[in-house]
């Protein structure tokens, strides 16, 4: 059948069909950025929030991942950036700022931010007592880094009401 634009065919392939989120599973990143905020915690910790951002390696390509149903060529998502979620390092109050006020030590909640070093190769010591010391962290320390990170879809809904979905790196491994 020919067109008033000429004769092209076209076709829908679908095993070239892919999400345009990310899906769910583990992906080799490197990490683009480190931001740092400091937050009051439930009115009575300190702490730092780590936000992280990736991008999906090139060498995710030859490996699948599920996605309703279908395998998906993860190299597809290469040069994808993917949001960590806020990684927390509490600390202890400082009593000259007038914020930490009033404010308690929290460090039996640092697990994940102690993981988060760790899957960075940055060291941390144990003193005496069976504490480790957690450095605080910063881009030299973490940009360019590969590193394994694992998708989940987080849920949220936006200011006019409507449910949105995005993909975020909840974990951190070495890669």
């Amino acid at each position: 059948m020919n067109s008033l634009l000429g004769n092209s065919e076209a076709y829908y392939d679908p095993s070239a069909d892919a999400p345009s989120m990310v899906p769910e599973g583990m992906y080799k990143a490197y990490a683009k950025t480190l931001k740092e905020r400091e937050v009051i915690v439930r009115s009575k910790f300190v702490a730092d929030v780590f936000d992280l951002e990736f991008e999906l390696a090139e060498d995710n390509s030859g490996d699948t991942v599920e996605f309703k149903g279908n395998h998906i060529e993860k190299g597809k998502f290469s040069g994808k950036t993917v949001k960590s979620k806020g990684f927390f390092r509490f600390k202890k109050p400082d009593p000259n700022n007038p914020n930490h006020k009033g404010k308690e030590e929290n460090s039996g909640s640092n697990k994940s931010y102690m993981e988060l070093l760790h899957s960075f190769a940055v060291k941390t010591e144990e003193d005496k007592e069976g504490r480790y010391f957690l450095p605080h962290i910063n881009e030299s320390d973490v940009v360019g880094m590969p590193v394994i990170i694992e998708v989940k879809h987080e849920s949220w809904t936006d200011r006019e009401g409507e449910p949105r979905v995005t993909p975020k790196a909840f974990s951190i491994f070495t890669w």
